[in-house]
């Protein structure tokens, strides 16, 4: 990953869907967050986020969901503009694009297949394989445990291993082929070291949501939300073995489509 391309500078076009929010402070704009709000009380705007940013132009005559009350409006919107002087002035608004569907990306395993393919293994109710892990995970013999699906009624788990021995001698007998080992890329304490340095920064890089996440690979890493990509943060993701960490920025740069000329 780029960590250096996601950094939005001024100057920058950068786009976001979220919500609107104009109160006596000014004008503001926010991700999509999970605030549980308390029940039967009068409906009112929720106040802004710490994180979130200024916006100057939007028309919040034109937000989906508009609602107003006390002097405040909010709704939600997909906005397109240029960052300058630490605020998103808009260019464009349009709807709040929808949420893409998410689908299973655990699908191949990335181990080869045994002759005559992956093993059908009945589901039984919400269970696809029944195994027990015993102490893998806690001694981080086992860092990221994952079952995949390559086809139907197929079922394999997946684990990338800091002890390749260790999880064979008590998984295989259990699973048989429809186990995949595969060498960890990296280590508990490593993916640990890299969900501290997040947290310890969590206010001041804007961050709302953090945690592990199984790749494609089977490898776990660490993927962190948050507003934008700073260029401290950058420097700082540069800085980690590749791909153990995973930055999905809120606002995100949009580029400008270079024109080329051909001549004859």
């Amino acid at each position: 990953m780029n960590a250096d391309g996601l950094v939005v500078r001024d100057g920058d076009r950068a786009a976001a869907t979220g919500r609107l929010v104009r109160n006596d402070r000014g004008d503001w704009f926010e991700p999509a967050l999970w605030i549980a709000e308390p029940g039967g009380l009068r409906r009112r705007v929720r106040p802004v986020w710490d994180g979130a940013i200024r916006v100057a132009g939007a028309d919040f005559d034109a937000v989906t969901r508009r609602f107003e009350t006390d002097g405040a409006v909010e709704g939600w919107a997909t906005v397109t503009g240029t960052w300058s002087g630490g605020r998103l002035r808009v260019e464009r608004q349009d709807a709040p694009a929808p949420v893409p569907t998410a689908h299973s990306r655990w699908v191949m395993p990335p181990c080869p297949a045994p002759d005559g393919g992956w093993p059908v293994t009945p589901r039984r109710g919400d269970v696809d394989l029944s195994f027990d892990l015993g102490d893998l995970a806690d001694t981080g013999a086992a860092v990221a445990v994952t079952v995949f699906r390559p086809g139907p009624n197929q079922a394999v788990l997946v684990v990338a291993a800091a002890d390749l021995a260790a999880v064979e001698a008590r998984l295989r007998p259990q699973l048989g082929q429809s186990l995949c080992v595969v060498p960890g890329r990296w280590t508990e304490d490593q993916l640990d070291a890299v969900r501290d340095h997040l947290e310890q920064r969590w206010q001041s890089w804007d961050l709302y949501q953090l945690g592990p996440q199984h790749g494609e690979d089977g490898q776990a890493r660490i993927a962190a939300r948050l507003v934008r990509v700073l260029p401290e943060i950058a420097d700082w993701a540069a800085s980690l073995p590749p791909g153990i960490v995973v930055l999905e920025p809120w606002l995100q740069r949009r580029l400008l489509r270079n024109v080329v000329t051909c001549h004859p």
